[in-house]
């Protein structure tokens, strides 16, 4: 299907001034680059959607079975056959297990952080984090996360902002985790913040336009806002110059057509809601597939918080992070997590199939590590711990080799032993999926930045 909008209204001049105004932390527009590596014939990938399961899905009871392993090791669940001979996975994914000829496993999947923050740094940005310990904290000399990076680096603009991020950023209690933001780029380059609410509604930003703004009226409007915001940045030359391209993608979104319409869920059937989930998850992810049918470049969906109601006799989890079932671990992953992941995350392939969006986009399903395969009774219910040592990441889409396996772990699923991934690897695979060097350095604020050191594992494709 071709990427496009429909029915289009125009940007609010409120609105608009409020987010060139108040809003540069958070606003993520449009804005082509000059003098940087463009996107280059080979790209495979027009877009890329990132599922990003909060807290680190457990690989040994999803993906790379070891059901010879001890009890201790394998756990209950029982492998199931999928539509790919020869290839199993586990009995909580019986959706998914029918749409696996789409996907590739990298079961090699290694790095060294074990707590969440430098986790989720590392993988979303391709750097490890120079600490090591947890607590970590926003800085503006972090690393950029990937989607940022190629936000910068990539030529083409489309009338939605190129990078998003739904329903709201990783935390741990109120500290959000770092590595999901540009970082050293500047604030123009974060995601565009798009929030679902806990119970699956969709926020959409206010983008309608009055009727009786002219672009005149805009254009002096913008002028004088810039003058006055000056005054108030102390005539900051960075600061100032971070607020006028604000202004610039704004007024630009204001000379194009609405995205409005990209954020209406009311558009898609009572049966597109079911097969995706009317929960928060699944509502996000139905949301960043219409953003990438519209033409959005780079869509990261995080598992987000969300309500714990699942029944009287539901056992809270008392964790941080959804996934991350130190206690509970079973009871979670069988009756709450692994019913949603499975459901959404299939029909979001069957649906991304059958609208030909697989085609040209890559889609990535995925956590900040693994889960310990040695099964934890630290709590008074049994768990398992994170793992960054050996876990399973998913793709799919964009050339990418449906139905194959690559890398290969132990017989207990605790260490790679064949074709590792590193974090640096896996954001160089994406970089040249897009088409851009991954080894390409972009100016940031204050030092250049190259996107990846990795190397891309071309093997996935086709």
């Amino acid at each position: 299907m071709t990427r496009t909008l429909k029915n289009a209204s125009m940007l609010n001049r409120r609105q608009a001034v409020a987010l060139a105004g108040g809003a540069v932390s958070s606003l993520s527009l449009l804005d082509p680059l000059a003098g940087v590596t463009p996107i280059s014939s080979k790209a495979r990938a027009k877009s890329v959607l990132l599922l990003h399961m909060d807290g680190g899905p457990p690989h040994i009871d999803l993906f790379d079975l070891k059901p010879d392993a001890p009890a201790e090791i394998r756990g209950p669940g029982s492998p199931i056959q999928t539509s790919v001979p020869g290839i199993v996975v586990g009995e909580y994914l019986p959706k998914l297990a029918k749409q696996m000829h789409h996907v590739a496993q990298i079961r090699s999947m290694t790095h060294k952080d074990i707590p969440h923050d430098q986790a989720v740094y590392h993988m979303l940005t391709g750097y490890r984090h120079n600490i090591k310990a947890g607590g970590l904290k926003v800085e503006p000399t972090d690393h950029p996360h990937i989607a940022s990076s190629f936000y910068k680096a990539e030529k083409h603009p489309t009338t939605l902002p190129a990078s998003i991020e739904i329903p709201e950023p990783m935390r741990i209690d109120a500290r959000m985790l770092p590595g999901q933001n540009a970082g050293r780029l500047g604030a123009r380059w974060n995601p565009f913040p798009v929030h679902v609410t806990r119970s699956g509604t969709v926020v959409p930003p206010d983008l309608g336009r009055l009727a009786n703004a002219t672009e005149t009226g805009l254009k002096g409007r913008f002028n004088l806002l810039g003058k006055l915001q000056n005054n108030a940045l102390n005539n900051s030359t960075r600061e100032s110059s971070e607020f006028q391209a604000l202004q610039q993608r704004v007024l630009g979104i204001l000379e194009q057509p609405s995205i409005q319409q990209a954020f209406d869920l009311s558009q898609e059937s009572d049966q597109t809601h079911a097969a995706y989930g009317r929960d928060r998850h699944g509502q996000s992810t139905l949301l960043a597939r219409r953003l990438v049918e519209a033409g959005a470049r780079f869509v990261t969906v995080y598992w987000g918080k969300e309500i714990q109601d699942w029944g009287p006799n539901w056992e809270p989890m008392l964790v941080n992070n959804p996934w991350d079932t130190h206690r509970n671990h079973f009871p979670l992953i069988k009756d709450s997590l692994m019913p949603r992941a499975d459901r959404t995350f299939a029909a979001l392939l069957e649906d991304m199939h059958q609208r030909g969006l697989l085609d040209d986009t890559l889609v990535i399903w995925m956590g900040e590590f693994g889960r310990s395969p040695r099964i934890s009774s630290m709590f008074a219910t049994p768990g398992r711990e994170h793992w960054p040592h050996a876990f399973t990441l998913l793709m799919a889409g964009a050339g990418v080799k449906g139905g194959s396996i690559y890398g290969r772990t132990d017989r207990f699923a605790e260490y790679v032993t064949e074709n590792p991934v590193s974090p640096a690897d896996f954001s160089a695979t994406i970089y040249d999926a897009l088409g851009i060097d991954p080894h390409t350095v972009i100016q940031g604020r204050e030092e250049s930045h190259q996107l990846s050191t990795g190397k891309p594992v071309l093997d996935l494709f086709g």
